[in-house]
């Protein structure tokens, strides 16, 4: 497969989009969803790399330690990117983040997690997220700092967020693909923030996607590495999954990737139930979610032995760190017309690599490999071609989800 990088002024030739972020932080979501939150960022970084042959070995972790503590991190490359924790950085923590280094740049959550174990959002575990979000940036600013004519880049732009956009134009088997890497960093390493993950097109995106025509192009949107219902219950090997609700998303995107996965001879399937946008889902949810915790403060106000007090207090701490993460992500309008995985209605393919809860059962989180994010790369660069043949099919499915949600689209983007 030829692959190269195309000046940016081709973007007005370009055809299909790719997407792919890191949440930094976002390791649950509600309902038993545990993800490592890289998958897009791990292959669009891949895909950049087999274009540029970059090299984004990791090639220092320096560390301020104390309550005011940063992590530094540079690529081979001269990548750089800092990020610091809320409660500081303790010299054991620092000694800890060394495990990174001599590593690839790629998959960002699971370096995290190399250096401390695991990691969790929501100010739960500040310390792996920050330092994720330091590689995510390096890794980012590699290629906008070695080709810059070739990279339009720009900021979040979110309260309390610095995660970095890095958008280009690519030559894939003579066809023009528009792709754009980001990361969705809120500071302090509390995470996650995501509205605009996926191709959401306001606030720092809206002009770098605009530039793109990622704004209106049939897109695969590349998510993480998960353990989540219906799904996982059901498979018993590593499985792709494509989402897309006809007349919300394009479901000729993802019927293109199940055709690419079955040439390649990958798992994947297609439940075609979910992402369906749900009026109000996200404040009921967020409504629901705030009343439990109040029944725990409740509780935990009437306790009276220390037994009571532990328990209540763990659990606070449980449903903070892990079920919270369904509703902090994303405010509710923005999910009210993008949908969970933040889509410009109409526009794209979601996917996804998930594994069977046996398999979570053993290694406790998700994480992706060199190797996951390799057959990312395969799976995406050959839906390119199948979207390219069926790209009539494509715009027809974004005009007529354009026109359905409009008024809601016009709504979100005047507030």
């Amino acid at each position: 497969m030829h692959l190269s990088l195309l000046p940016l002024d081709h973007a007005r030739n370009s055809i299909v989009g790719i997407v792919g972020h890191a949440g930094c932080g976002h390791s649950n979501s509600h309902c038993g969803f545990i993800q490592d939150d890289s998958g897009g960022l791990c292959a669009t970084l891949r895909i950049l790399q087999l274009a540029t042959d970059l090299d984004l070995t990791i090639q220092k972790v320096e560390v301020t330690v104390g309550q005011h503590g940063e992590f530094r991190v540079l690529t081979a490359s001269g990548g750089i990117g800092t990020a610091s924790p809320r409660r500081g950085i303790t010299p054991f923590e620092a000694e800890l983040a060394q495990r990174c280094v001599g590593e690839q740049a790629v998959c960002t959550q699971s370096l995290a997690m190399k250096c401390f174990g695991r990691t969790l959002g929501q100010g739960a575990m500040e310390v792996p997220v920050a330092l994720q979000a330091a590689i995510a940036n390096a890794a980012l600013n590699s290629f906008a700092k070695s080709m810059p004519n070739y990279f339009i880049v720009g900021d979040e732009n979110i309260d309390d967020n610095f995660g970095r956009l890095l958008g280009c134009v690519l030559n894939v088997d003579g066809l023009t693909v528009s792709l754009l890497a980001l990361a969705n960093a809120t500071r302090g390493g509390l995470g996650p923030n995501e509205d605009i993950e996926g191709n959401v097109n306001l606030a720092g995106k809206k002009e770098l996607m605009k530039q793109l025509r990622l704004d209106e192009l049939p897109t695969i949107l590349v998510e993480g590495k998960v353990c989540a219902e219906p799904v996982s219950s059901k498979i018993d090997c590593p499985t792709f999954v494509t989402r897309a609700y006809p007349g919300d998303d394009n479901f000729v995107v993802s019927e293109c990737l199940v055709e690419a996965a079955n040439e390649l001879d990958f798992p994947i399937v297609y439940p075609r139930e979910l992402l369906a946008r749900r009026a109000g889902a996200m404040r009921a949810l967020t409504y629901e979610m705030g009343m439990h915790i109040a029944d725990l403060g409740q509780k935990l106000a009437q306790a009276v032995t220390s037994a009571e007090k532990v328990k209540i207090a763990a659990e606070i701490n449980r449903y903070a760190s892990e079920e919270l993460g369904g509703v902090t992500f994303m405010s509710d309008d923005i999910h009210e017309l993008m949908g969970g995985v933040g889509s410009i209605p109409g526009t794209t393919g979601c996917l996804s690599l998930f594994i069977s809860r046996k398999e979570l059962e053993q290694v406790v989180y998700p994480s992706l490999t060199m190797d996951d994010a390799d057959q990312f790369t395969e799976l995406i660069l050959t839906g390119v071609g199948k979207v390219a043949a069926r790209i009539d099919e494509a715009l027809a499915e974004y005009k007529s989800a354009t026109a359905r949600y409009s008024a809601l689209h016009d709504k979100v983007f005047a507030s």
